[in-house]
C-alpha cells in the first residue's frame, strides 16, 4: 500500500513536471544555452491542485476561444480510448492466432515476412506511408478510406486504429513467434506430441500458458508503442482526440489534464487486456 501511494506520488510530481516545462524553460539567445527557472514549480503545483480542488479541470485555448477543459474531454477522451483500446487488443490477439494458434500454417510464414518487412522500417514513415496509400486508393477507385476533418466519424478513427494496432502488432509478433519455438523445443512438449496429443490441444494447454507471463510482463511496453504513435497519428491526421490538450496549449493546466487522461487510457486499456486473458484462461485452459 505504502508503495503504491509513493508511484503515485511520484507520477504526480512527474506528470506536472513535463506539463510544465514550456514554462521553467527558457532560452537564452546571447548565451546560447537554455535557462531553467524551477522556482516557478511549487506554484505551478499549487495552481493545479487548486484548481481540481474547486471542482473544475480549468481552460484552454481553442483558436481564439477559450473553452473549459470539462466541456469537451469526454468526447476526446473517448475517441482516442476507442482507438487505443481496439488497437492494442487487435494487436494481442493478432499476434496470439498467428504467433501460437496457426504458426504451423503457410500463412503465417508469409505474414511473419510481411511483419519483418515492415519492423524494419520507422513508425513515423509507415504512418505518413499509410496515409499516402490511401490517398492514392481515393484517387484510383474514389473510395474514401480515411479522412483529415475532426468531425468526419468512423472515416476519422479506423484508419487511426489501424495505424496505432500496427507497432505493438509487430512487437508481440516476433515476441510470441520467439517464445513459441522456444517451447516448442522443451522436453514436455516433445513427451505430449509422442502421446498423441493433437496441436492444437497443446498449443492451447502447454504452450499458450507458458507464453502468457512473458506477453503480460511486456503489456506496458506495448501500450506505450501505442500511446506513442497515438500523439502522431491524432496531430497528423487531425484526429479530435485527448492529445489536443497537450498539443494545442501552452498553459499547464490543459497539458496535464492530457497527460493524465493519457495515463488513464493506459490503465484501462491494461485492465481489459489483463481481463480478456483471465476469462480465455478460465473458459479454454485446464488448471
Amino acid at each position: 500500500m505504502v508503495r503504491a501511494v509513493q508511484q503515485i506520488v511520484i507520477i504526480f510530481i512527474l506528470i506536472l513536471f513535463l506539463a510544465a516545462l514550456p514554462k521553467i524553460v527558457s532560452v537564452d539567445s546571447a548565451g546560447e544555452s537554455l535557462e531553467w527557472n524551477f522556482g516557478s514549480l511549487p506554484q505551478v503545483y499549487g495552481d493545479f491542485v487548486t484548481e481540481v480542488s474547486q471542482g473544475s479541470l480549468g481552460t484552454y485555448q481553442l483558436g481564439r476561444q477559450t473553452r473549459p477543459i470539462a466541456e469537451d474531454i469526454g468526447d476526446n477522451f473517448l475517441t482516442s480510448l476507442k482507438i487505443v483500446l481496439i488497437g492494442v487488443n487487435g494487436a494481442v490477439f493478432i499476434s496470439l492466432i498467428f504467433g501460437v494458434f496457426i504458426s504451423r500454417f503457410r500463412l503465417t510464414k508469409i505474414f511473419g515476412m510481411i511483419l519483418n518487412t515492415l519492423a524494419a522500417i520507422p513508425d513515423f514513415i509507415i504512418i505518413v506511408m499509410s496515409m499516402i496509400l490511401a490517398v492514392k486508393i481515393y484517387k484510383v477507385t474514389g473510395i474514401r478510406v480515411i479522412s483529415l476533418r475532426p468531425d468526419g466519424g468512423a472515416l476519422n478513427t479506423w484508419f487511426p486504429t489501424l495505424l496505432v494496432a500496427i507497432a505493438p502488432t509487430l512487437y508481440l509478433f516476433k515476441l510470441i513467434s520467439v517464445k513459441y519455438y522456444q517451447t516448442s523445443g522443451e522436453d514436455y512438449i516433445k513427451t505430449a506430441v509422442a502421446k498423441g496429443m493433437g496441436v492444437n490441444y497443446i498449443n492451447f494447454q502447454y504452450i499458450y500458458k507458458n507464453i502468457e507471463p512473458f506477453i503480460k510482463a511486456e503489456l506496458v511496453k506495448v501500450i506505450s508503442l501505442a500511446i506513442g504513435n497515438l500523439f502522431i497519428i491524432e496531430y497528423i491526421m487531425n484526429v479530435s482526440g485527448i492529445t489536443k490538450f497537450v498539443f494545442q496549449s501552452h498553459e499547464v493546466q490543459p497539458i496535464a489534464i492530457g497527460l493524465f487522461a493519457m495515463l488513464l487510457i493506459s490503465l484501462i486499456v491494461y485492465i481489459s487486456i489483463r481481463l480478456i486473458f483471465y476469462l480465455f484462461k478460465r473458459g479454454f485452459i485446464y488448471e
